[in-house]
């Protein structure tokens, strides 16, 4: 086997892929969302028949709820078909041998202090502050897909732990961040993994059968 064929062939994500893996990372900030615009205005919360106004009043009140709700089904299902799609990939990449992993799963606890809770405190009955929030989310969403942090998702966490992992690809040493189903992945194990994107891996743990 060719190893450094392994390397240099790069599998970027493809289409939606960085988009839907994005918005599930703030699928816990959407919910909470949505659970506290609607308890404030919950006396509005009742149908109005299809008219002008029953619009108006359901985009001013309920606004950014609707559209948390449409990121959130529209990140979960994404995110389930990119990873439905991975799983039948994986096994056209290469094994290797790991010389060294260390785990990443607390990353995803700093991800939520940092990008998740702040946004909580803002007024979401405000169009001001909710223009503010989308740009906000716009430039996140910019240095997301173009960083490491594209694997760092609580979500994602719930099911996969990510590694940093360093491996000899032929003679040359290589690196970069491994998500895996398998959270027993050890020094010297074999793994499967498929290429991604740049040092951004997926794959599982070869089993001795």
């Amino acid at each position: 086997m060719n190893s450094t064929k392994a390397y240099t062939r790069i599998n970027s994500w493809i289409g939606l892929a960085p988009t839907v893996l994005f918005l599930t990372s703030y699928v816990p900030l959407f919910v909470l969302i949505i659970i506290r615009q609607t308890h404030s205005n919950f006396d509005y919360l009742s149908w109005g028949g299809i008219n002008s106004d029953s619009f108006v009043c359901m985009i001013k009140h309920f606004g950014m709820s609707i559209i948390c709700f449409v990121m959130t089904i529209f990140g979960l299902i994404g995110t389930w078909l990119v990873f439905k799609n991975l799983n039948k990939r994986v096994e056209n990449g290469y094994t290797f041998k790991i010389e060294e992993i260390s785990s990443m799963n607390d990353e995803p606890l700093i991800y939520i202090a940092t990008y998740i809770i702040p946004l909580l405190a803002v007024d979401y009955n405000s169009p001001i502050d909710c223009l503010s929030i989308i740009c906000i989310f716009l430039i996140i969403y910019i240095l997301y897909i173009h960083s490491k942090l594209i694997l760092v998702n609580p979500i994602l966490s719930l099911k996969y732990s990510i590694y940093t992992v360093r491996y000899k690809d032929g003679n040359i040493p290589r690196q970069g961040i491994l998500i895996s189903y398998d959270n027993d992945i050890l020094e010297y194990d074999k793994v499967k993994i498929y290429n991604v994107g740049h040092q951004l891996f997926y794959g599982y743990k070869k089993r001795n059968i």
